[in-house]
């Protein structure tokens, strides 16, 4: 894997348009200047490929040497029906092992835990929703909905959202209050993998696929019905980021839209889980404007990023696509949530790591990717912190001070 730094307008333009002339995999695609351009290419383009980039004056650095190697150490472990600790979070599990798993959760704790087939993939895997609602006899929760896995080769995803899973319907069990706060104060809803052909592909044929199995795959992270096909997509089939011919063509991401709509009703939170680059994305990705509660949410996420960081100090920039990322998409499902819905907090997490292993993330940093992501999500959710904080702290800020300037008053006063 190779790491370019563009430096002018002519390398931006270059490795834009480098997949019409050499078989590449972009794992960071081309944004803004200085921003890192990540990707592989095929051995037998190599040669010409590095004489391009060298008459361009593009400035190359090699990553991981053996891609293949650095993937055969992403170890995929097998789930033991019944044996709830033989699924843990130091290996990666395929998407069979996953479902064992929540049917066992189910079986196990049936008065929290509900699984719900929300609808079928292009190759018929069904595509499950687990509802977690701990302490029933509570009145209604504000809902959130956690969406994992739509992009197939992103595997810290689901591995992060099953932990989650298992932290809320256990966190009864543990010390921490903020914990059990937060499982107990909404009503939880998961999609562990949504993409679960393509998952299910990355296992078998090809660990970099990205899209569905829809014929030559759709980008399901393009497929849904926010400014569709407006800006950074494909219209090419073959292309990565191709869109698909309308919004909501896909059957995963139909699916999806329709559990979203069922539950829209005290809708909160929509928080999607991908990977990687460690960014904090905010809607809206078609746009570089700042609209909305745009200021509110980069505040809360300043306050995630401090938490994320105080256990292996891993960083997390924030702001919208092109502040971040460094280019537009459209087409995206926490924007749809967004616009269609009104829900306040919308995030998409790009967890581990800022691209020295990227997709090929080895197991032992699956568990401190998890614990550190645990502690931001739990000040995310906190719902007892002010979510505009800084305006708060201000207001509370002249409110001292005014009253120590009447204390001062009365005490000239008596004096004199």
């Amino acid at each position: 894997m190779y790491r370019a730094i563009p430096v002018n307008k002519s390398h931006i333009d270059f490795f834009s348009n480098l997949d019409e002339f050499y078989d590449v995999n972009y794992w960071r695609r081309p944004g803004l200047l200085h921003r890192a351009i990540d990707f592989v290419i095929n051995p037998k383009d190599r040669t010409s490929f590095l004489r391009d980039a060298d008459k361009r004056g593009v400035y190359l650095t090699t990553i991981i040497d053996d891609v293949q190697s650095a993937f055969d150490k992403q170890t995929v472990k097998s789930y033991i029906r019944r044996q709830m600790d033989s699924f843990d979070w130091s290996d990666y599990f395929r998407l069979n092992d996953i479902y064992n798993w929540l049917k066992d959760l189910e079986k196990k704790h049936p008065e929290a835990v509900k699984l719900e087939r929300i609808g079928l993939s292009h190759q018929n895997r069904s595509i499950i929703a687990v509802k977690i609602l701990l302490n029933k006899n509570k009145d209604q929760r504000p809902r959130v909905i956690i969406e994992g896995g739509i992009h197939a080769r992103e595997w810290i995803g689901p591995a992060f959202v099953t932990y989650l899973i298992n932290q809320i319907l256990h966190a009864d069990s543990y010390k921490d209050k903020l914990l059990k706060t937060v499982a107990n104060f909404y009503e939880w809803y998961f999609v562990p993998v949504l993409n679960v052909d393509g998952y299910e592909y990355t296992h078998t044929d090809d660990r970099l696929w990205r899209k569905n199995r829809n014929g030559q795959g759709v980008d399901l992270n393009r497929n849904f019905g926010h400014a569709f096909g407006a800006v950074g997509v494909s219209w090419k089939m073959k292309d990565e980021l191709y869109c698909g011919n309308r919004a909501f063509s896909e059957k995963e991401s139909k699916a999806m839209a329709d559990f979203i709509k069922s539950k829209s009703e005290n809708l909160r939170y929509y928080v999607a889980f991908h990977s990687y680059g460690q960014y904090m994305i905010l809607p809206y990705a078609n746009s570089k404007k700042h609209v909305e509660n745009y200021d509110e949410m980069y505040g809360i996420c300043k306050r995630v990023a401090k938490k994320i960081a105080v256990k292996y100090n891993t960083r997390y920039d924030i702001g919208t696509a092109f502040d971040t990322v460094g280019y537009l998409s459209s087409g995206v499902s926490g924007c749809w949530v967004k616009n269609t819905f009104k829900v306040p907090y919308v995030v998409t997490f790009e967890l581990r790591d800022n691209g020295y292993a990227g997709f090929a993330l080895p197991p032992k940093k699956i568990l401190p990717t998890c614990k550190e992501t645990m502690d931001g999500v739990l000040e995310l959710f906190n719902p007892y912190k002010d979510k505009d904080t800084d305006s708060n702290v201000a207001q509370e800020c002249i409110y001292k001070t005014t009253w120590k300037e009447i204390m001062l008053i009365i005490c000239i006063v008596l004096l004199y």
